[in-house]
């Protein structure tokens, strides 16, 4: 086998190993990583590549390479993986591994060119290609390597730290915990990460220097977010579990925060009162189900500003240099792209995202779509109609279809580029329509459109449920539709980009498996997360797996 080969193989163990990450720096993150067993891990890769994707050639490409990393390795005990992370995050790994014959595992390294050689009285020296060292902890019959000594000698118990995670039987999981006095020495850490990561954000070709910008600041947002999560969470818990009896993929999350810190207020914040739209029923069993109510702190509601700032031209750049555009269109587009900003922009004067959207079938099989937001400009949204015509050629609107007191709907027809698509999800002849009230704005689509805005709208008005929902977001997508949708429009401009990855989502999925599900609420001081895939979503995960394998290994 080549050495890539080998190295690649590596990799991959040492990503699906259980792992345990004692940081060299005492204020860095420690950080686990558990795989349940070797033996499971070559079984979900098996269900996955084999009996959905049925894909015999990238199995018999992984079944062949797998093997060769095992030699000596116990497939039904626990592996980990420590992650040390030193001054300026830079890392090594400790590997600690469930061992069946220690001879047998000697023999494997030296086939990766690494010697090892027992000293007298310590562990052994790893020389080679790696130097290091190696503990084998006889009555546990797991082996420590690392590249410090120190690093090995510490461990004494491997699976003592991470048993919550082997209790909870993931497949796959990880474990974050940091100390109170270390918070603004992962901050200051963090400094030179996020000058490194912000530096290999470069421009692209033909890309304007506001569209470049825009890009540049939305990574710095993210970075901020995943900043405070490395600096100030106390504890966090990521699972993932391949279930081939339920044919489904489940992901769980658990995030604490360090009391006293940013991260923690923010936490407090959710699940204190009832979302404005906590009247409205939504059935999460649709084809798009959600709810979101996620309060903007004071860094979320600073990045919000400065990102609908900087958005604005970067849109006007875009419809300028669209060469199909008119100037009558350049000129609208440009008006209706500054109109939503505002109308968005307003929406967080509310210090919340508060949304919802409801997509369920309807008696003759096609679906109905209600969907809101809050927002306290709702009254643009008429103009922004108005110019519709101006900036998408043979557009028809009808202002003011329904005008009520408070209440304003305008109705948009669909163009006839769009229509099968759109008529195939909702009904023939439908058109979309949209309202505002002094709070709010509003969607809909399908048979009674109208009547479930007018409905909704009242309901709004009504005094909210005394008890508040712990769940902050509630997602329900059955996938394959919307696939469909997106194909045939892309398809029909001739847009070929990602078709190959279209395709094969569209091989892997049928309308009885293609379900994605999501719920994250507040619990006391935490934050869960719980994520589920249908058997269709991981046949797609099957599939790309196998084409991997078959082209790089």
């Amino acid at each position: 086998m080549s050495r890539i080969a080998h190295f690649a193989l590596i990799l991959l163990l040492g990503i699906s190993l259980p792992q345990i990450v004692v940081a060299e720096d005492s204020s860095a993150p420690n950080i686990s990583l558990v795989q349940i067993n070797a033996e499971g891990m070559i079984a979900d890769l098996k269900y996955l590549v084999l009996n959905l994707a049925e894909d015999k050639k990238g199995w018999d490409k992984l079944d062949e390479l797998l093997p060769t990393f095992l030699d000596g390795i116990d497939q039904q005990r626990p592996l980990r993986i420590d992650i040390l992370l030193g001054e300026n995050q830079e890392e090594r790994y400790r590997l600690i591994l469930p061992i069946n014959d220690l001879g047998v595992f000697r023999e494997a390294l030296e086939v990766f060119e690494i010697s090892s050689k027992k000293q007298r009285n310590g562990p052994y020296k790893l020389d080679n290609l790696f130097q290091g060292f190696m503990e084998y902890l006889k009555a546990h019959k797991y082996v420590v390597i690392s590249e410090k000594l120190s690093e090995v000698e510490e461990i004494k118990d491997p699976l003592k730290r991470v048993q919550e995670l082997l209790n909870k039987k993931y497949d796959f999981s990880a474990l974050i915990t940091n100390d109170k006095e270390g918070v603004d020495a992962r901050k200051i850490s963090m400094t030179s990460t996020r000058k490194q990561l912000l530096a290999a954000v470069k421009k692209k070709r033909d890309e304007t220097e506001n569209a470049f910008e825009l890009r540049k600041l939305a990574f710095a947002h993210q970075m901020d977010e995943l900043e405070r999560i490395f600096a100030e969470s106390q504890k966090m818990v990521i699972g993932w579990t391949t279930d081939s009896i339920k044919n489904e993929g489940r992901l769980e999350f658990t995030l604490k925060a360090i009391e006293g810190t940013s991260l923690e207020k923010s936490i407090k914040e959710f699940a204190t009162k009832p979302s404005y739209f906590a009247k409205i029923p939504v059935k999460q069993d649709g084809i798009l189900n959600g709810r979101i109510i996620h309060p903007l702190d004071e860094m979320r509601r600073a990045n919000f500003t400065a990102f609908y700032k900087l958005i604005l031209p970067t849109l006007k750049d875009r419809i300028a240099n669209n060469k199909k555009l008119s100037e009558d269109q350049i000129t609208a587009g440009s008006k209706v792209a500054e109109l939503v900003i505002q109308m968005l922009d307003a929406g967080k004067e509310t210090a919340l995202v508060d949304a919802f959207i409801d997509s369920n079938p309807d008696e003759d099989g096609k679906y109905i779509m209600l969907a809101g937001i809050r927002s306290k400009d709702g009254a643009k949204l008429r103009e922004v109609v108005e110019l519709l015509p101006n900036l998408l050629k043979d557009q028809t609107v009808e202002l003011d279809f329904v005008k009520e007191e408070g209440l304003s709907i305008h109705k948009i027809n669909i163009k006839e580029q769009f229509q099968e698509g759109f008529y195939e999800q909702f009904g023939s002849g439908e058109a979309l329509y949209v309202g505002s009230t002094p709070d709010a704005l509003w969607m809909a689509a399908g048979s009674k459109a109208v009547d479930r805005i007018k409905t909704a709208a009242k309901l709004v008005t009504e005094a909210p449920p005394e008890e508040v929902s712990p769940n902050v977001i509630e997602l329900n997508v059955k996938t394959l539709p919307w696939l469909k949708m997106i194909d045939r429009l892309r398809e029909k401009k001739g847009n070929k980009k990602n078709q190959e990855l279209r395709d094969l989502a569209l091989k892997s999925l049928t309308n009885t498996d293609d379900t994605f599900t999501f719920v994250m609420k507040r619990d006391g001081d935490t934050i869960d997360g719980k994520a589920k895939l249908d058997k269709g979503i991981l046949r797609f995960i099957g599939n790309i797996i196998a084409k991997f394998s078959k082209e790089t290994l």
